[in-house]
């Protein structure tokens, strides 16, 4: 054999090695879309995932339940504005009642006014054929003059006293509304610590803080980088800061390993909250 075919048989041994590489890279390389698609839950191994069929299952679990949450808030909207058209309604009655009041008291004023008048007339034309008695309706009209002054004091004192009273009973109205309120999220925050696993009676001061920021802002929802890797559970508390400025606290409503969906608490919102601001909660250590 020359040197011709000396190097035609290395050629093609190298083109064979070349080949064989190809195959086994395009074999290692190969997906069963079949088994990605379809595979099980509990067939999940290392790293693996569920198959997208059982993943869509799971995502549109919890588009129902997001929507359903939607659902709840938007109720509760409607029932707050319902009682604020109420207590707006009470408001305008009782006022409408105390124009009613000061007119009726205007008209009485009036009306004595002109009686008093018509009384003096009456003692003036009198008075040419009654000068003896002239000092006599002089003290008498003296006398009703201080009668009249004290009944318009103590009529003044009475609608003074009034407006008060009813000030005081709709704030009363109004304060003990907001403690039922108070004492309703307060039973409900318990429980919810109880759900999750912590004592509510705990101090707060053993707690680890985690960090994080807002990925993005929806109405009343927002989204943090910190999920269940991180401790976030479902129920937990966040407090939302900009540098150094309170903007206000959101409750956790759904957890993901790194992220977390949070609504915000509107009796704690002090500015409006939008993204790369930073998030903060204490948890359990």
């Amino acid at each position: 054999m020359n040197v011709i075919g000396k190097i035609f048989v290395f050629a093609v041994f190298v083109m064979s090695l070349v080949f064989m590489s190809f195959a086994v890279a395009i074999y290692s390389s190969h997906v069963n879309w079949e088994q990605e698609v379809n595979r099980k839950p509990e067939d999940v191994r290392g790293a693996q995932q569920p198959g997208l069929k059982y993943q869509k299952e799971q995502w549109e679990k919890e588009r129902l339940k997001l929507d359903q949450q939607i659902a709840d808030l938007a109720r509760k909207v409607a029932e707050s504005e319902s009682s604020r058209d109420q207590m707006i309604a009470k408001l305008q009655t009782a006022l409408e009642l105390k124009a009613g009041e000061l007119t009726d008291l205007r008209k009485s004023k009036e009306d004595r006014e002109k009686t008093q008048r018509e009384a003096i007339e009456k003692l003036q034309d009198a008075e040419a054929n009654l000068k003896r008695a002239a000092e006599e309706v002089d003290a008498l009209r003296k006398q009703v003059q201080a009668q009249q002054v004290a009944v318009d004091g103590k009529v003044n004192d009475a609608a003074k006293l009034m407006g008060e009273l009813n000030a005081v009973q709709a704030q009363l109205a109004i304060v003990t509304e907001r403690k039922a309120e108070l004492e309703q999220q307060v039973a409900r925050a318990r429980d919810l610590l109880r759900k999750n696993g912590l004592n509510p009676q705990s101090d707060p001061a053993g707690a680890a803080v985690t960090d994080g920021r807002v990925i993005q802002v929806a109405g009343r929802s927002i989204e943090v980088d910190i999920g269940s890797d991180q401790g976030i559970r479902m129920g937990v508390e966040i407090d939302l800061f900009r540098g150094a400025e309170y903007l206000g606290k959101a409750q956790v409503n759904s957890v993901t390993r790194n992220a977390s969906v949070a609504t915000l608490i509107p009796e704690y919102t002090k500015r409006p909250v939008q993204p790369n601001d930073r998030a903060t909660t204490r948890l359990r250590k």
